[in-house]
């Protein structure tokens, strides 16, 4: 296991990102620069905490439970 300083740093050329947690900062994360720092932007929502339209528009293929998976254009 490999420790980082925030999420961004722990995202840079991941392939993909699990979520599963509520926590706050990931809420407030800026999603878009995530995606252009990761080598794929992939996320899988293990909570449905986020909502799928404005990761689609930063280019995540997002992935939930429950829900469908939104992949962008």
């Amino acid at each position: 296991m490999t420790r980082h300083p925030d999420p961004l740093t722990a995202l840079t050329d991941a392939d993909a990102a699990i979520l599963v947690t509520e926590w706050p900062e990931l809420t407030e994360l800026d999603w878009p620069t995530a995606a252009r720092t990761m080598r794929t932007p992939l996320l899988l929502d293990g909570r449905n905490l986020l909502a799928p339209t404005p990761l689609l528009a930063a280019g995540f293929t997002h992935m939930s439970v429950g829900r469908p998976t939104h992949r962008p254009t």
